[in-house]
């Protein structure tokens, strides 16, 4: 069996992240109106849910807000996570599939993961690329070789 070929793909925020959150956000809105209009009195639990509503809103315009730009690079044998000048090879696995947006997990060696919404709208002459080297199975597996996670010569 053959490995995916090698693929650069930009990653950042897309469009379809951006409607996703202002439509969870609005959903919230519509839900925390609608108990609050409809409730015979207003308590404790009402303020509350406002609070936590405009709480994870907040956050999840923030996030979205600041959502790393990189490249995801697939270099034949593993996958790395390009900013700026700095490199870390990452694991990526797919979580949802929506065919033209695809919401991915990236676990680096150490700390958190990153989640990111590749959309085919950024460049659509490498989507496919990127979506055989995501889902075809590694051949074997390779450790990371730490020369590769030097930052590129070019862009």
């Amino acid at each position: 069996m053959y490995n995916a070929p090698a693929v650069s793909y930009p990653v950042g925020r897309s469009h379809f992240q951006v409607f996703l959150t202002l439509a969870v956000v609005l959903a919230g809105a519509v839900a925390q109106t609608t108990w609050w209009l409809l409730s015979a009195g207003h308590g404790v639990g009402h303020v509350l849910g406002c609070l936590l509503w405009l709480a994870i809103s907040g956050w999840a315009v923030w996030y979205g807000l600041h959502t790393p730009q990189a490249q995801l690079v697939w270099d034949g044998q593993c996958w790395m996570w390009r900013s700026g000048t700095a490199s870390q090879v990452v694991v990526a696995q797919v979580i949802l599939d929506g065919q033209h947006n695809l919401l991915l997990c990236l676990q680096p060696q150490s700390g958190a993961a990153w989640w990111v919404w590749p959309a085919q709208q950024t460049q659509p002459e490498r989507w496919l690329a990127l979506r055989r080297a995501l889902f075809s199975p590694p051949s074997h597996s390779v450790e990371p070789d730490p020369s590769r996670l030097a930052a590129p010569s070019e862009v």
